[in-house]
């Protein structure tokens, strides 16, 4: 089944083309890196799957809905079955992991063990502390917890591991696949690391100057004559 379909999809600022025809399927369960240089149109592909931003041409459905002809309150329900984790993270400096925790709780009115979920992610010891004085790491690990309290269906990820040493990229990427193994959900991520992309990611979308340049499985590419993911990355951006 089809979680994500964009068709020939096109977004321009001003004279600046920023997507140009770009395809792209995701299905139930998959995790799926994008990747290109910076100013490729990363972002753009994924706030606009985000429902934060509008797109000039082309199509997109998710969860089998069309974006351009959902109503503000079909489209506020869509993106009630998303959630985003961005960088920088940033919540309220004047509270605590286990207050922040409880507070988007209630927000999503979510039926989340807080309890549980302290244990599952190794929170318990900075329970008390103000999410301001955690280390980037563990800034990076609440804000997957709160994002799962939703229980979403897609989960979009921007560099989530940009700045961590390798035990913290480690961690994350376990609750990532954990997340993914247990609900079947999507999830969608952009990463210059791609060494992971090449160990945790089914696929892989190469946008390049606003197009989908290659988009396949990790298998696939590297079956073409790459050693790897980074030598597969290297050879399309810099020819």
């Amino acid at each position: 089944m089809n979680i994500i379909q964009v068709s020939d999809l096109s977004k321009a600022y001003g004279e600046n083309e920023v997507l140009k025809g770009l395809d792209f399927q995701a299905r139930a369960g998959e995790v799926i890196g994008v990747i290109g240089k910076n100013g490729a149109g990363k972002s753009t592909f994924l706030e606009i799957l985000m429902t934060i931003k509008h797109y000039d041409g082309g199509a997109v459905k998710v969860f089998g809905k069309d974006l351009a002809s959902l109503s503000a309150t079909d489209l506020e329900q869509l993106r009630r079955q998303i959630s985003v984790v961005l960088q920088p993270t940033q919540f309220y400096k004047t509270l605590k992991v286990g207050e922040l925790l409880q507070l988007f709780k209630k927000y999503y009115g979510s039926e989340a063990d807080i309890e549980k979920v302290m244990v599952d992610f190794k929170l318990e010891p900075h329970r008390k502390k103000y999410f301001d004085k955690l280390s980037g790491g563990w800034k990076q690990i609440v804000s997957l917890a709160i994002a799962f309290l939703s229980k979403p269906k897609l989960l979009i990820l921007d560099e989530p591991t940009t700045g961590l040493d390798p035990h913290m990229r480690n961690l994350l990427w376990q609750y990532i696949k954990d997340y993914n193994a247990r609900t079947g959900g999507t999830v969608i991520l952009t990463t210059h690391n791609m060494d992971e992309v090449e160990l945790y990611c089914d696929k892989v979308l190469l946008i390049d100057e606003g197009t989908d340049a290659i988009f396949g499985t990790t298998e696939q590419l590297l079956r073409s004559g790459y050693r790897s993911i980074n030598e597969f990355y290297l050879a399309k951006v810099t020819a």
